[in-house]
């Protein structure tokens, strides 16, 4: 795995990573009337990431082609094809794109996966550009055209506290902790259906345990066992699959680290100072569960 800052370049051929995140925190607010919903949110990356190969030449006329997500998504329906394109339509210099993608962060999981590949490729389609990059300004709307996470991977940041719709990421101190993530191998959740079943069950009203951002900055600046009870996710009191988040959330409870759902779901994880907690919670998801989860044992970007 290359390092977070890492670019490999021969000639014309790049790779980098594209690292997945966690919401240690995610209040949802009630939509705007275009439907997208304000959020405030603490992202924070996670040592998983998908990786990126990507080819040019300089052409008179722009084209791309992703290869890897056959699996996964309709051909041309994806978010490195959707961010070539609209990086192209801003300002950006005809190239002929081959993107190849090897894809290890799980789909439909609340992971951010599809947002952080197609940031990383903006991030590289600028750095091919050179002299003819999109302005910074510009580049950061494409980014949040493609989809709402993006702008916190466009940042740079590897913790951030995130607000609006996604567009503004403000960094914040990375913490250096072990973490576990659980993804359930029976059901995924789409974020839309999320959204909807969210909305449905707020009846219009907003969430009652709504944090100020210095509220939250504070808990943030605690031990990750003094998060339990104040920092949480909204999606999880609403999620199809309630039962699977209540096991995990039981199971974790005797451990001094803090376990949550992570975006719209479905993946979960559980975070601690101490690894060998996160050892031990391991051992005792994969015991109640089985082959009914994938799990990764991994840590915070520091």
């Amino acid at each position: 795995m290359y390092g977070f800052d890492t670019l490999v370049c021969m000639d014309t051929v790049c790779s980098r990573p594209a690292y997945a995140k966690i919401n240690l925190h995610l209040a949802v607010g009630l939509p705007y009337p275009d439907g997208y919903h304000p959020i405030q949110s603490l992202f924070a990356l996670v040592d998983l990431s998908d990786d990126l190969e990507v080819s040019w030449e300089r052409r008179t006329t722009f084209s791309v082609n992703v290869t890897g997500l056959e699996a996964y998504c309709e051909k041309d329906c994806d978010t490195l094809t959707k961010a070539a394109r609209l990086w192209h339509e801003a300002g950006g210099c005809p190239l002929q794109l081959s993107i190849r993608c090897q894809k290890r962060i799980p789909v439909q999981a609340g992971l951010g996966g599809g947002s952080s590949d197609a940031a990383t490729l903006l991030l590289l389609l600028q750095e091919i550009a050179g002299e003819r990059a999109l302005e910074q300004k510009v580049l950061e709307q494409v980014a949040l055209k493609v989809g709402s996470d993006v702008p916190f991977f466009l940042s740079g940041a590897k913790s951030a506290v995130v607000t609006g719709r996604g567009e503004h990421a403000t960094p914040v101190e990375a913490k250096n902790l072990a973490a576990l993530l659980v993804m359930p191998t029976d059901f995924a959740i789409s974020t839309s259906s999320a959204y909807r079943l969210l909305d449905e069950s707020r009846h219009g009203k907003e969430s009652i345990r709504a944090m100020s951002m210095q509220e939250m900055l504070y808990v943030y600046e605690k031990s990750s066992a003094q998060w339990k009870g104040l920092l949480y996710n909204d999606f999880q009191a609403c999620a199809q699959n309630k039962g699977f988040y209540g096991e995990l959330m039981h199971i974790s409870e005797p451990y001094k680290g803090f376990g949550s759902m992570t975006g719209s779901g479905a993946c979960w994880f559980f975070v601690s100072e101490d690894k060998d907690e996160v050892q031990a919670v391991h051992a005792a998801v994969v015991a109640a569960f089985g082959g009914k989860v994938r799990c990764w044992i991994t840590r915070l970007l520091p």
